[in-house]
């Protein structure tokens, strides 16, 4: 890696706060903002999250997901729950391991006592399962297990699973008090950072090999802040400052005032995507530097943080229909957005213009987390209202409890109309949301 973090950061945050937007650059101005949440509403907010996670999204998932013979997840599921296919892909294994080991960690005041010991025993015998196979003797996991664990597709090159695996190895591994497992996830972590920052490192994502790709950051992050809220290690706070660093500086374009999702290996912008912004992406990156700024008591770092979740979210959201455009290429009128690929899903939706306006699941969650999270640090009037129109978009549109359902559509187009057969459930972003913002509410309720 040879970029590293400035001695002086402020000297850059200052440089980039200062001049990050004009009062008029904001859509969303401040005489519209509703006024902030009041304490009727934050208690409404609460029973609502507390039904679904608890009332429906848990027992969805105990009754259609969970293989609880052998262990681990099966994500290929439909509306009703019946299973699609019966493998178990790689990325959903370690997010499930994370998503029970939270509940273990965190709920215990919400969750009986068995079913409180229950969840434990679901994310041990995930990670049982799934370790059995990982790492190999070059450090990495299979991509595709059937339901017993024949590997039926090796490792080839996508390292976000290990990531993935070592954010739900460590919350187990809190939960059970166990060093060697934090031992082997850091050891684990420094792997698979050193891979994603070689110059040959080739992204899924990427068209070229040596690309950065913002969702890295992202994803190296959240194992960081994670660890080092338990455990103090210079090599942790080091890659944090580099995560930092790229989401907040390195990815930012000033020029468009938003973060370009790609950029070449020595971090300079890409001319097709200089004015391309993966929405989702970066409301999700930018929370996720506030929580570790949070740790840090950094407020320089979290001003910027809120300031460019509204300039995302005035721009990336769809104030005519509502609800967040998955990409925006700024100024390219005639730019032709093809098909697009949600996991095992293709979304055969097509158009032409700024704005790619699928709307995802995955990235309304992430709209749902940075905005509460900004809300109770800055009890702004428009963190609050976006929240709320984003929670009413989900619950009217992605939500099919009106279906007599506890699944949710993971993608549809512009207006809501798109109603693909659902071939996967996610197992990550909406129980994520569900728990880290319950525990915003509960905070909010006592404060």
């Amino acid at each position: 890696m040879t970029s590293s973090i400035r001695h002086d950061r402020r000297t850059w945050l200052k440089s980039i706060g200062g001049s990050l937007l004009s009062p008029a650059a904001c859509l969303a101005a401040g005489s519209t903002d509703k006024p902030p949440l009041s304490p009727k509403v934050v208690d409404r907010w609460r029973r609502h999250y507390a039904e679904e996670l608890f009332g429906r999204a848990l027992p969805f998932w105990d009754r259609h997901g969970i293989d609880h013979q052998r262990g681990g997840f099966q994500c290929a599921l439909g509306y009703d729950g019946q299973l699609v296919d019966s493998n178990k892909f790689h990325w959903y294994q370690g997010r499930g391991i994370w998503v029970y080991s939270y509940l273990y960690n965190h709920f215990k005041n919400r969750l009986p006592g068995e079913q409180h010991q229950r969840t434990l025993s679901i994310a041990r015998k995930a990670a049982s399962f799934w370790l059995k196979h990982g790492p190999d003797k070059r450090g990495w996991w299979p991509e595709l297990l059937s339901r017993e664990g024949r590997v039926l597709q090796p490792f080839r090159g996508d390292v976000y699973s290990a990531f993935t695996t070592i954010e739900g190895c460590q919350e187990l591994a809190h939960a059970t008090d166990d060093d060697a497992m934090r031992d082997r996830s850091l050891r684990w972590l420094k792997q698979a950072y050193a891979q994603v920052t070689r110059r040959d490192y080739q992204d899924p994502y990427a068209r070229k090999p040596g690309w950065r790709v913002q969702g890295i950051w992202i994803y190296v992050l959240n194992c960081c802040t994670q660890m080092l809220a338990r455990r103090d290690d210079q090599s942790l706070k080091a890659m944090a400052d580099t995560c930092i660093e790229a989401l907040l500086e390195r990815h930012h374009n000033p020029d468009i005032g938003l973060n370009n999702e790609f950029l070449d290996h020595d971090f300079g912008r890409i001319p097709e995507e200089a004015n391309r912004c993966l929405v989702g992406h970066c409301l999700q990156g930018l929370w996720h530097v506030v929580k570790e700024a949070r740790r840090r008591g950094d407020r320089g770092i979290e001003r910027t943080c809120h300031q460019r979740i509204r300039r995302h979210l005035d721009i990336g959201w769809d104030h005519v229909h509502g609800g967040l455009c998955e990409w925006v290429n700024v100024g390219q009128f005639d730019y032709e957005w093809g098909p697009q690929k949600l996991g095992s899903q293709t979304i055969p939706l097509k158009m032409t213009g700024e704005y790619n306006y699928v709307k995802s699941f995955w990235a309304l969650n992430e709209v749902l987390v940075a905005t509460l999270m900004t809300y109770e640090l800055t009890q702004t009037a428009w963190a609050a209202r976006y929240f709320t129109m984003a929670q009413e978009i989900a619950d009217r549109h992605f939500s099919r409890t009106a279906h007599g359902q506890a699944s949710y559509r993971l993608a549809t187009d512009r207006r809501f109309r798109f109603v693909p057969r659902s071939t996967r459930q996610d197992n990550y972003h909406p129980l994520r949301r569900l728990m880290l913002n319950l525990q915003a509410l509960d905070r909010l309720a006592t404060s």
